[in-house]
C-alpha cells in the first residue's frame, strides 16, 4: 500500500491590498500550506457534496490525460453502492471550482492553474474519505 504525505492547508485572508494570485494553494518549499478563504468555502462545498453522494468505503481512481494541449486528471469516486462522483482536474492557468448547481451533474470540472495545484488538489480528494 503506498501511503502519500498530505498536510491540511491553512486558511489565509490575503491583505485588501493584495492582488490575488492565480493559485490555488500557496505552496511553499518550507511552510504550510495555505489557502484563501474563498477557496476553503468552495472545497468545503465540494466535501459536502461528495458526502452527500458517497458513503465509505471510497474507492478512488485517478487518471492522466492530455485533452489538446492540457494536462488534465480524471479523478473517479465510487462507493460500495455504486454510487459515484467524476471529477475532471484540467490545468488552464486559472483555478475555477463547481459551484453549488454544478453539484448536481455526474461530472465536476475544475480548473487549476499549474501541476502544483492539481497534485495538491488530488491529495485533498483522497483526503475527504480517508482509509
Amino acid at each position: 500500500m503506498i501511503k502519500l504525505k498530505y498536510a491540511q492547508p491553512l486558511t489565509q485572508s490575503p491583505a485588501p491590498d493584495e492582488t490575488p494570485t492565480p493559485a490555488m494553494f500557496s505552496l511553499h518549499p518550507q511552510g504550510e500550506p495555505a489557502m484563501t478563504a474563498t477557496t476553503a468555502e468552495r472545497l468545503k462545498a465540494m466535501e459536502n457534496a461528495l458526502r452527500l453522494r458517497l458513503q465509505p468505503p471510497v474507492t478512488i481512481t485517478c487518471n492522466p490525460h492530455r485533452i489538446g494541449k492540457s494536462s488534465c486528471v480524471s479523478v473517479h469516486l465510487e462507493d460500495n453502492r455504486g454510487k459515484r462522483a467524476d471529477i475532471l482536474l484540467t490545468q488552464e492557468g486559472r483555478a475555477g471550482l463547481p459551484l453549488d448547481h454544478e453539484f448536481d451533474s455526474p461530472r465536476w470540472h475544475v480548473n487549476v492553474p499549474d501541476a502544483a495545484d492539481m497534485v495538491f488538489l488530488t491529495l485533498w480528494l483522497n483526503n475527504v474519505f480517508p482509509s
